[in-house]
């Protein structure tokens, strides 16, 4: 590796990782806001909030890498403009590809570890998120059950006449819920067991002599219906009164699927999930992975500067680029999991576009002559704009 090439890394690696610590801290803030409220409502510890804003750390890792990379090309590259750098490098008989050839070799880096991210850590660590939501609130229970008090979570009353020193057992159970379809469970029990929640089980409860009675909702009519009164020598039943049932497995839902599932779903639909939504996540997750080689043509022309001009509007010109296109993959996708658009014309098409884009970009910049200085039409409409707003908006100074 030359030393303009480490030279040039060095420039790059610095900023993008401080720009992906921000962008981590930023992301997480805002949703560690809606986690907080969750984590407090179910009464859950700060390790446990910490916990869950762990399983959200690979999802935001994968939109910040690529940005960062992106936005960091920007800032050194028009920096080094501005100083004359480039004009010495370019001097000096290196070209503009030579300039690309570091750039490319961190976004192919970045490439390989993305895609780690987005094949595993995303779809082990979403499904992941989930449990702990599942675990949070059967594990707050004990914390939250007292002797001679009614408690409610998540939509069911408990009130225990009992309960022994190690929160194991319990003596007059009464337990009431209300189910979504507008029926009602209601449980008693003269003794039982608390069984902790271990892994994907839910915390259960044994009870001994009981009686278990369901009110069914009322018909469409109106009319009520005639409730169902059993009595038991021994159930076993969850926090909702209703069979002890784990959380359910990895894989029912798309996004939780690993890049090779994915894959091997094409031939062998999940049951649960339309073949579109398969397709559709698989080929938006490949198209965004790709797309990190093809950030540097983009961004390496739009960061260097015509010579001596007051105004360069690069950053922004490649911010708004970078923005446009990732919602045009966004609604590309979002088109192609309902079954209304080909992933091939939803993802692959803007890819292609975009890859187009930097490779004009690119040989623009390395074969056109640049001008010299002055003002282009651009900074004159813009100047233009200006004078108009000044005048608008009375901003004009007066002069002496």
């Amino acid at each position: 590796m030359s030393l303009l090439s480490r030279y040039l890394i060095g420039l790059v690696v610095r900023p993008m990782l401080a720009i992906v610590v921000v962008a981590l801290a930023v992301l997480l803030a805002e949703r560690m806001l809606r986690v907080l409220d969750i984590v407090i409502g179910w009464r859950g510890s700060m390790l446990v909030l910490l916990e869950m804003l762990g399983y959200l750390v690979p999802h935001y890792m994968g939109v910040a890498l690529p940005a960062a990379f992106f936005i960091a090309i920007l800032l050194v590259f028009s920096r080094l403009s501005r100083d004359g750098e480039i004009d010495a490098i370019l001097a000096a008989g290196r070209g503009l590809h030579e300039l690309l050839r570091p750039l490319v070799a961190i976004g192919f880096l970045l490439l390989a570890i993305n895609a780690v991210i987005v094949s595993h850590l995303q779809p082990y660590s979403r499904y992941a998120y989930r449990a702990a939501l599942f675990a949070l609130s059967n594990v707050t229970f004990l914390t939250l059950i007292r002797e001679r008090a009614f408690v409610t979570l998540a939509g069911t009353t408990y009130a225990v006449e009992r309960l022994s020193p190690e929160r194991d057992r319990l003596e007059g159970l009464v337990l009431f819920s209300r189910m979504k379809d507008g029926s009602t469970l209601t449980i008693t029990a003269r003794r039982g067991r608390i069984l902790a929640a271990e892994g994907d089980q839910p915390i259960r409860f044994d009870l001994e002599d009981g009686v278990h009675q369901l009110v069914p909702a009322p018909g469409e009519d109106g009319a009520e219906r005639p409730a169902a009164t059993v009595r038991f020598r021994s159930f076993t039943t969850d926090l909702e009164g209703a069979e002890p049932k784990p959380f359910r497995p990895r894989g029912e839902d798309e996004r939780e699927l690993t890049l090779p599932e994915l894959r091997a779903a094409l031939d062998r639909p999940v049951k649960g999930i339309d073949p579109p939504e398969i397709e559709a996540e698989l080929h938006g997750r490949l198209v965004r992975v790709l797309s990190i080689p093809l950030l540097p043509l983009v961004a390496l022309p739009l960061a260097i500067a015509r010579r001596r001009a007051r105004r360069s509007y690069g950053l922004v010109v490649g911010l708004v680029l970078l923005l446009a296109y990732n919602q045009i993959l966004h609604f590309g996708e979002s088109l192609a999991d309902d079954g209304k658009l080909s992933p091939w014309l939803g993802l692959w098409l803007p890819f292609l576009a975009f890859g187009a884009l930097g490779a004009a970009l690119t040989w623009w910049r390395s074969a056109r002559v640049p001008q010299a200085g002055g003002s282009g039409r651009f900074d004159l409409l813009v100047e233009r704009l200006e004078a108009w707003a000044g005048g608008r908006l009375g901003l004009r100074g007066s002069g002496p």
